[in-house]
């Protein structure tokens, strides 16, 4: 298993787990973060480190079960930056016993100095919350959290 491989790996762990330093510890100081409806920039600091409990905390609401990582894609870009597409797959029951899949992709642009890879930037290629707002999850406000 390679380091990217092995980096994805715990960052499965961190997207089940919602541990805050596992998840800290895998993005750059500031990110760009991007999916169909545009970009934000945010900053690895107090805020990032609250919103993680807060997202788990809604999530669990929503009755999330797993995240899991069905394959990566890697492109070296040059010796120390990587982009790799990610297929995810997310399990919700907000219904007992009524299981709701969601499969979709990440492109995540990797940098690695050599002290590890951190996440630099990511792109969802898919409109997450239209899907789960589709699926009944999330209300169909139209507004985004």
């Amino acid at each position: 298993m390679g380091k990217l491989d092995r980096f994805f790996a715990r960052y499965e762990e961190g997207a089940n787990t919602f541990d805050t330093k596992l998840i800290s510890s895998q993005y750059a100081e500031c990110f760009l973060a991007g999916d169909p409806n545009g970009t934000v920039c945010i900053r690895n600091d107090a805020a990032f480190h609250k919103a993680i409990p807060e997202r788990r905390d809604f999530f669990r609401q929503i009755g999330f079960k797993s995240a899991k990582v069905l394959g990566v894609q890697e492109t070296a870009l040059d010796e120390r930056y990587t982009m790799a597409k990610l297929h995810w797959e997310m399990v919700f029951e907000k219904e007992p016993g009524q299981p709701l899949e969601f499969r979709f992709y990440i492109s995540y642009f990797v940098f690695d100095d050599g002290s590890g890879p951190k996440v630099v930037s990511y792109i969802s290629h898919d409109d997450e919350q239209k899907t789960m707002r589709d699926a009944g999850l999330l209300p169909t406000n139209g507004g985004r959290r």
